[in-house]
């Protein structure tokens, strides 16, 4: 079984997971059995130059889950649609997180309708009118 999470800097089983999915330096793909990491930038291969862009970095890798600390509706129902399963991540530790999801204690994450709940924006807000945004600076 291999779980994704993403990190910001690849320190194998003992990395961090970073708290948004998107805009994530790296993704950590790990063999729950054995253990073993790959780590893939957050970039498109077949565009290097650009960079946040999880669907391209992660397409073509067998994942059996993604385990995020933070993921935005839009990005949720992409990588629904690209099969890989979301869940919420407990804590920043990625071996528990790990072992959480082998026991069948992550929940699952769900679409909140977040940018119509108030919670993030959806690009129209000004930085300065603090309604709506999530705050994520989305930058490396």
């Amino acid at each position: 079984m291999k779980l994704c999470f993403p990190v910001a800097e690849d320190r194998g089983i003992n990395s961090k997971i970073y708290g948004h999915f998107n805009s994530a330096p790296f993704f950590l793909i790990v063999d729950a059995d054995s253990l073993e990491t790959e780590t893939v930038a957050n970039i498109d291969s077949d565009n290097p130059a650009t960079s946040c862009n999880p669907f391209a970095a992660l397409k073509g890798h067998q994942i059996d889950g993604l385990i995020t600390a933070g993921m935005g509706d839009s990005a949720l129902q992409a990588m629904h649609l690209c099969g890989f399963r979301a869940y919420e991540a407990q804590s920043e530790n990625l071996l528990e997180n790990m072992e959480m999801f082998k026991r069948k204690e992550l929940p699952e994450s769900l679409v909140q309708d977040s940018a119509a709940q108030g919670r993030c924006s959806d690009g129209d807000d000004t930085a300065d009118s603090g309604s709506g945004s999530c705050g994520d600076a989305h930058e490396h």
